[in-house]
């Protein structure tokens, strides 16, 4: 019987012990220089409130960006290359424009800086706060992915516009 209550104690501790986390500090990084990205958004302007969620593939010469809703309904798929950016949406024609924020002012009514929320996502921005163009970004949760420290949840504001991102799956491509 002690035997018995031993290994069920040894068991009950070892299922209580868990693995030992980076310690958080108030840096990311070091940068992935391509990384693919799942999570959820949230965007607030006024009365409108939009909840999609989102898989962001990135590379130095290019991002695409798929929305979907909380569902999986596919919603829009936004890209970047080196000669603009471009919007495709069901049941509609395509849109080309010189940068992403373009674009996601036509889709969402903002004009998102994603290109600098892409150096925060793969830890080239290693400050958890910054300023670009007016919009305030705040990391204001990060985590450990392999041996570095990216973003788990960004928060970004502007005009009344507010944008939150939380991420739910990392993968890099180097």
């Amino acid at each position: 019987m002690r035997r018995w209550l031993a290994l069920f104690a040894a068991l009950l501790l070892s299922a209580c012990a868990t693995q030992p986390e980076l310690p958080a500090t108030d840096r990311l990084g070091p940068p992935l220089e391509r990384f693919t990205v799942e999570g959820r958004l949230s965007l607030r302007q006024g009365e409108r409130s939009d909840h999609l969620q989102f898989d962001w593939r990135h590379a130095p010469d290019g991002d695409v960006v798929l929305f979907s809703t909380p569902l999986g309904q596919g919603l829009a798929e936004l890209g970047r290359e080196a000669d603009g950016a471009w919007l495709k949406r069901p049941g509609q024609p395509d849109q080309r424009a010189p940068d992403l924020p373009s674009l996601t002012k036509k889709l969402f009514g903002a004009a998102l800086p994603l290109e600098a929320l892409a150096e925060w996502m793969g830890g080239r921005r290693t400050e958890t706060r910054g300023e670009v163009d007016g919009w305030m970004i705040s990391v204001t949760e990060s985590s450990p992915y392999r041996d570095r420290r990216l973003p788990k949840r960004i928060e970004i504001r502007r005009d009344g516009v507010e944008l939150k991102l939380v991420v739910t799956g990392w993968s890099d491509n180097d």
